[in-house]
């Protein structure tokens, strides 16, 4: 993992030389290589591909069955149903970001999009844990 400091490091300064060493380009940024091996983000593509198809299919059915069925549609049921919503706006929301960084073999956003993805996903995440924890009372 890079550290921070021009004192070693995986990547090499920008000038050609190699990271902590006195070259004749200036004190720039550490231009770094990818974290894993293009088969790994291949692999870790698919992964979060299936698993935002299995959750996008799967909450989708669960708010389809519920709109379609009178009977469904209990204080307990709705309450499962804003689980299901929250979980289908992360994988909507939240698995999109790293499924095309995977896809482009490193982070392709900027800032922005990293803080977006962060905010995103905690705030979809942390109201399906306390409905949760309303279905647990």
């Amino acid at each position: 993992m890079y550290s921070g400091n021009r004192s070693g490091g995986q990547g090499s300064w920008e000038g050609g030389g190699a990271a902590g060493s006195e070259g004749p380009a200036l004190a720039g940024t550490l231009r770094r290589g990818p974290l894993f091996s293009p088969g790994t983000y291949e692999r870790l593509a698919l992964l979060l591909g299936s698993l935002a198809l299995l959750g996008v299919g799967s909450n989708l059915l669960v708010l389809v069955l519920y709109c379609k069925f009178q009977r469904l549609r209990t204080p307990l049921h709705l309450l499962l149903v804003n689980i299901s919503l929250s979980d289908l706006l992360v994988s909507l929301c939240g698995v999109t970001f790293a499924f095309v960084s995977c896809l482009r073999n490193g982070w392709v956003w900027d800032a922005l999009g990293c803080a977006w993805d962060g905010f995103s996903s905690s705030l979809f995440e942390k109201s399906s844990s306390h409905k949760c924890m309303c279905d647990a009372f």
